[in-house]
């Protein structure tokens, strides 16, 4: 007789090494890390109205709430990069900014 099928406990899901949800859970790990890293190099008024989205093949993808921060972030963005690159993230080529109106800063 066939045993029935036993789920997996998460503990184990996370913990192998070639899992979805490691792979899943280093990436987004990594991500928070980026982006306390670049919240840091960001005025307090940027901090409020922008996340880092994603950073893929050395570019930097921004998210912001309206148009009003886009043109700030765009305009403070030269220095950022200068910043980012003399620090933690020399092979930076560029700085991609999105407005998505309904983003939530977690």
């Amino acid at each position: 007789m066939k045993r029935p099928f036993r789920a997996k406990s998460v503990a184990d899901s996370l913990n192998n090494p070639r899992g979805e949800l490691k792979a899943l859970l280093d990436k987004a790990n990594c991500l928070n890390s980026v982006a306390q890293t670049i919240e840091g190099y960001l005025p307090a008024e940027l901090q409020a109205h922008c996340r880092v989205e994603t950073i893929e093949n050395n570019v930097l993808t921004l998210v912001t709430d309206n148009a009003v921060w886009l043109n700030r972030l765009r305009y403070f963005s030269s220095e950022l990069m200068s910043q980012l690159r003399a620090g933690e993230f020399p092979s930076l080529i560029s700085i991609d900014i999105k407005i998505k109106p309904d983003f939530q800063k977690l």
